[in-house]
């Protein structure tokens, strides 16, 4: 083999192992960006009080595991969307300008 074919050779194997660091990098920084500090949004809409006319809503279902998944998927929907009028719409019920 002459010494410019072990040239090249040696530029091609370090040119690939160049994209594919780089894109090692890219994908690891996908990954740290998508990781939330510990304090996660879920944990913060745990405290955040669901509004009456909700509640209502969950209590009107006359089993304890029915009034539990109702208020499931309201906060799932509140997590979702971050607005109650939101989550009043995708319920059934109308929107409060008082929100």
């Amino acid at each position: 083999m002459s010494t410019a074919a072990a040239v090249s050779i040696a530029a091609i194997w370090a040119f690939a192992l160049y994209l594919s660091v780089a894109r090692v990098s890219r994908a690891w920084e996908r990954v740290a960006l998508s990781r939330r500090p510990p304090e996660s949004d879920a944990e913060a809409l745990k405290d955040e009080e669901v509004p009456e006319d909700l509640m209502a809503l969950a209590m009107q279902e006359n089993e304890m595991w029915a009034q539990e998944e109702l208020m499931r998927v309201i906060r799932e929907r509140y997590e979702m969307y971050r607005d109650w009028n939101r989550v009043r719409s995708a319920m059934g019920l109308g929107q409060r300008a008082d929100a």
